[in-house]
């Protein structure tokens, strides 16, 4: 009897094994294909919000006369200064001071400390 027993549980021990390794393969396929599905999700989502919304920094109509914001700005000034004009209002710290190099190069400012400068 006992070496009916252990035979049996063997057999189950293999049927189980083979379902384990059934269902391995199965699971595997179906990552697959959810990962091919996935990849085309997010093809059809990224087209569809390129679509739909504008770029960032696209805004139409909202060129900056840099020289007249230049004009309105005090004597000396400083890029908070400069951030505080309704033209420069959003735009990042970092492209305003490159503004200012610009103004630099050009000759239209001077420096006259760290972060300050006064128009020449």
């Amino acid at each position: 009897m006992a070496a009916n027993l252990i035979s049996s549980v063997r057999q189950e021990i293999s049927q189980i094994t083979k379902g384990m390794a059934q269902k391995n393969s199965e699971l595997a396929s179906l990552k697959n294909e959810l990962k091919k599905y996935e990849r085309v999700y997010e093809l059809l989502s990224d087209n569809r919000a390129r679509r739909r919304a504008p770029r960032r920094g696209a805004r139409k109509g909202r060129t900056v006369d840099w020289n007249s914001l230049l004009k309105g700005l005090p004597g000396s000034f400083t890029i908070g200064d400069l951030a505080k004009k309704s033209g420069a209002r959003g735009k990042p710290n970092s492209y305003l001071r490159h503004v200012v190099v610009r103004w630099l190069k050009e000759g239209k400012t001077k420096r006259i400390g760290r972060g300050k400068y006064r128009k020449a």
